[in-house]
């Protein structure tokens, strides 16, 4: 954001991680502000549209990789709230994304990136009706046009993206509740991975869309063990971040 775009570079790091290292699985991150702040691309591809030019050659590239899927992420957006939940301004932008990406089988969408504090789960219900509304948005897409649901991710309801459990009594019911995913995000220790994956694991289909080291939360064994435990539950993984930093 800080430069002009470099779509080459992002083709680039997308055929390192597959052609070199063998993912079959990514997560893309759409980045947006409400304003510049000093950057030199910061708008919501809503208004600018050489920005969505770009999303959709990146997406179109990872789709000459035979048998690779990508999560198309919403990440930093002005339209979520301030405890990052969707709103009717994040629907708007999925309108636009699933009309782009009717016939793109092999992306999923993500609805936000992470739900923040709601430690106690008090505002789970709330969390839960914002994610619905924001399928029924994309389902409502996938209807008018007669094309087949893509797989969406909704986020864990509450500390980050973390706790799935909210969805294993009360799963998502918009549009019939199909092919739904629910995204974890990991960063703690193993001693936690059945409160965060495993166990939701057992009912609902979950992905790991963030896990790594944290200093005080996750270390590298415990990424190991994630690994290992995801790959013998068969959860897709994602780890954070493919990136120079």
């Amino acid at each position: 954001t800080w430069w002009p775009p470099d779509v080459d570079e992002v083709k680039r790091r997308i055929d390192t991680l597959v052609d070199d290292w063998g993912a079959d699985f990514m997560r893309l991150t759409l980045e947006s502000y409400a304003s510049a702040d000093g950057r030199n691309h910061w708008q919501s591809f809503l208004d600018d549209p050489d920005y969505l030019d770009d999303i959709v050659e990146i997406v179109d590239h990872i789709g000459t990789k035979p048998g690779v899927y990508v999560l198309l992420s919403l990440w930093i957006d002005p339209g979520h709230s301030a405890e990052g939940w969707p709103t009717a301004a994040t629907r708007t932008a999925w309108q636009t994304l699933a009309a782009e990406f009717l016939e793109h089988d092999y992306v999923l969408f993500g609805l936000v990136n992470e739900p923040e504090s709601n430690f106690n789960g008090d505002q789970d219900a709330q969390v839960w009706t914002a994610m619905n509304n924001t399928v029924q948005t994309i389902r409502d897409v996938e209807d008018a046009a007669g094309t087949p649901q893509h797989i969406i991710a909704v986020q864990g309801t509450r500390a980050w993206a973390r706790v799935l459990t909210y969805y294993i009594t009360n799963p998502i019911t918009a549009g019939g509740g199909t092919n739904i995913a629910y995204e974890t995000h990991v960063y703690d220790a193993e001693a936690e991975f059945a409160d965060r994956f495993e166990t939701p694991s057992q009912t609902l289909p979950v992905i790991i869309g963030e896990f790594g080291p944290a200093s005080g939360y996750m270390t590298e064994a415990d990424c190991t063990a994630l690994m290992n435990s995801a790959d013998t539950l068969q959860i897709p993984y994602l780890a954070w971040t493919f990136h120079q930093r």
